[in-house]
């Protein structure tokens, strides 16, 4: 890759709450004569240091080589929800607990020497969609990890239809299902009992949350398929359901709302610096004691 020119950095106030590992990357950075953006919500917090500040909105406008993520895994899902629209490349550096999605830990700035130097790689991740045709409104959002169905009632059961090319592939009463890319294989599908999915694979993953019944198992399905949802809540007084992407608010829809999901024509790009890191993540999270 080219070295660096620019750069724009997203901060998690609440993992750098001093705007320490902020000041360490733009110190560096301004030692290779790059430029370096924020939003102008740190402009006091990062006063006499070399930065531009304008408003996040604006960010992605100035043709940033890479963005750069301070925080967690749920810091560099909002990161790539910005620049997915964008050909902006997203380097993580996990300021919290062991994240899969970044590719550094905090004692790891060393690597940043090399990336500022352009030596580095940069990965694409599959990206899914979900086209939502209510009797109101349609609305497309986008998602990296997942796209939750569930209850639009705390405590009530879902029951959800999903047919893939016009078949019915899955039917079942639970607490609602995620369907999953490859990325979001390790977050909550996982944690619901969904399959560990290599991240360079193109999958897509249904998994039921609590079924109700012993024969509704997670599903596999190429990336070219087609899934359409239907779903309703039992209850009398509300039978809608919500659609949450990547855990952002989720959006109310009536059980009569036809929603689509499949592979999005957009991609996440991944700032890789290390091989592997996935399997290593993988091991030292779900088996070393």
């Amino acid at each position: 890759m080219n070295k660096i020119k620019k750069i724009i950095i997203f901060i998690n106030p609440e993992r750098d709450k001093e705007l320490d590992y902020a000041k360490r990357i733009i110190s560096l950075a301004d030692s290779f004569n790059i430029s370096i953006y924020t939003d102008i919500k740190f402009k006091e917090g990062l006063s006499g240091f070399p930065v531009t500040f304008i408003r996040e909105a604006e960010l992605l406008g100035i043709g940033a080589d890479i963005a750069i993520s301070l925080g967690g895994d749920g810091s560099m899902l909002d990161a790539c929800e910005k620049t997915a629209q964008t050909s902006c490349p997203v380097l993580g550096i996990n300021l919290g607990n062991l994240g899969f999605l970044t590719a550094l830990e905090k004692n790891e700035f060393d690597f940043l020497s090399d990336i500022f130097n352009g030596k580095y790689e940069v990965e694409e991740r599959m990206m899914l969609s979900a086209e939502i045709r209510d009797e109101d409104f349609s609305k497309t959002v986008h998602a990296l990890n997942e796209i939750i169905i569930s209850s639009s009632v705390c405590a009530k059961i879902t029951e959800v239809e999903l047919k893939c090319d016009n078949s019915v592939a899955m039917k079942c009463s639970s607490d609602g299902i995620i369907i999953a890319s490859p990325t979001g294989s390790t977050a909550y599908s996982l944690s619901a009992g969904g399959p560990i999915i290599d991240p360079n694979m193109e999958a897509i993953c249904v998994t039921p949350i609590c079924p109700h019944s012993l024969t509704a198992r997670p599903l596999v399905f190429g990336a070219g398929a087609k899934l359409a949802v239907k779903g309703r809540t039992k209850d009398k007084n509300n039978s809608g359901i919500i659609v949450t992407p990547d855990g952002k608010d989720g959006i109310p829809v009536s059980e009569n709302a036809e929603i689509t999901i499949m592979r999005s024509p957009l991609k996440t790009k991944l700032v890789k610096v290390k091989q592997n890191r996935f399997f290593d993540i993988l091991s030292t999270k779900m088996y070393k004691k």
